[in-house]
């Protein structure tokens, strides 16, 4: 299978170099990913500026625009052979619930689904860049794949706990739970013409049964399936009933 990784933690992630190795063992694998960081940048594309694309080897390239850029140049410009997947990831933390409206990682999957290939994206659930579990997660995958039939309606969201694979009880088919973040932020300075803040804040999950969250607290690999339509098919069944 030819399979195009990015990512939204860099060219030179942890999470992506890992699996780079691990796939590249069974698969024809691509690299085409940020030239830094781009953490919840969620589906954002390059518009007016131009993007630079930097050639590190014949299959690595890095591009200083977002994961959906990378997804798009990878499926649109002649750069390389048209993949079967694209995965994008590992991810140095997790993408759960509402996170998935925010991330970069998941918009690496979600732009690939939107342009008519298969997407998945693979988080694991420690923000330490070096977990030991990170090449678990990424040997899953790649037995995930062996196992599982992808089409092109394949869109999903996988995290991995942080714990040892003795420890790990399964896989759980799941739906997304609700993290509410509630912002604040910090002034660092201000004058008459200009305040410099940053963002913080904290969030709040509500854990329900059988969600991401849930799966993961209790030791379970979270495996999501989602699609792109945001229609709210109670409210329009009201709205056209309100005409009548």
């Amino acid at each position: 299978m030819k399979i195009l990784l990015t990512n939204d933690d860099g060219i030179k992630a942890e999470g992506l170099l890992i699996l780079k190795d691990v796939l590249s063992k069974d698969h024809d694998v691509y690299v085409i990913a940020p030239d830094r960081e781009r953490s919840a940048c969620s589906n954002i594309f390059t518009m007016r500026d131009k993007l630079t694309v930097q050639k590190l080897d014949s299959r690595t390239f890095s591009v200083n625009g977002f994961p959906a850029d990378c997804v798009s140049l990878a499926l649109h410009y002649d750069i390389i052979p048209e993949v079967d997947l694209v995965i994008s990831g590992i991810n140095h933390g997790p993408n759960l619930g509402d996170d998935i409206h925010f991330s970069g990682t998941v918009a690496g999957a979600r732009t690939a689904f939107i342009f008519g290939k298969p997407g998945i994206a693979l988080s694991i659930d420690s923000f330490h860049r070096a977990s030991p579990n990170m090449k678990e997660a990424a040997i899953f995958i790649n037995n995930f794949l062996k196992l599982q039939s992808i089409s092109e309606l394949t869109f999903l969201n996988i995290n991995y706990p942080d714990i040892n694979k003795s420890e790990i009880k399964g896989v759980k088919y799941t739906f997304l739970s609700k993290r509410r973040y509630i912002d604040s932020y910090t002034k660092h300075s201000e004058n008459e013409k200009e305040m410099i803040v940053s963002l913080n804040g904290t969030i709040e999950t509500k854990t329900i049964e059988n969600s991401d969250d849930d799966a993961i607290k209790k030791g379970y690999i979270s495996i999501t399936p989602m699609t792109i339509d945001a229609t709210d098919y109670k409210m329009l069944e009201k709205l056209e009933n309100s005409l009548n």
